[in-house]
């Protein structure tokens, strides 16, 4: 039975890598995951925000092509837990970073942006994070909204998720001070402190 079963092939080809192999995989896990992590940051809210059938088939491809490159040419199970381990090292440091750029200047870092007011979209605010007005009207719909006279103030948040205020409800300044466009919310829309 010994005979049959070839250890240095299982290892070689199925279970193992080669230290130069693995300095391979770590070093192609940090490449890619720091291009990606910029890509989206810089379509994230769009994507994220209008997650529709393109998006997903991009996404997905994003997916296979980054585990495939990541891997190398011979992919094993030792180089698919230095992949999930590297990844997982990197969005920790990645977290770690994103607490201390809460410290930066708001002009420097992405923040919440006001996207509509008083049921009109802010063209500006829209166009700066690359999400269109029927992405903006999609988003809205699926939230519950019919009518957007019905609408008083919407945030993008960092994410893309949308923050609502709806005609007759307000919202604490504390929850506007860093939102980008905080300056042209009506007073009236604000609760008192």
């Amino acid at each position: 039975m010994a005979d049959m079963i070839d250890l240095d092939l299982l290892w070689h080809d199925y279970l193992g890598i080669s230290w130069t192999g693995a300095l391979g995989v770590v070093l192609s896990t940090i490449v890619l995951y720091l291009f990606f992590s910029l890509l989206v940051h810089l379509a994230g809210t769009r994507l994220m925000a209008t997650m529709g059938a393109a998006s997903f088939v991009v996404l997905a491809v994003v997916g296979g092509v980054s585990a495939r490159s990541m891997l190398g040419e011979s992919p094993t199970m030792l180089g698919g837990l230095l992949v999930l381990n590297t990844l997982m090292v990197m969005e920790a440091l990645m977290g770690s970073l994103r607490r201390v750029t809460h410290m930066l200047p708001a002009a420097v870092r992405r923040r919440p942006s006001v996207v509509m007011l008083e049921g009109r979209s802010l063209a500006g605010a829209l166009h700066r994070r690359r999400l269109t007005e029927s992405g903006l009207h999609d988003r809205l719909r699926a939230g519950g909204v019919l009518d957007p006279a019905e609408v008083e103030l919407v945030i993008l948040e960092e994410r893309g998720s949308l923050t609502v205020v709806r005609r007759g409800d307000r919202i604490a300044p504390a929850l506007v001070a860093d939102v980008e466009g905080a300056e042209l919310i009506p007073e009236r829309l604000l609760a008192a402190a």
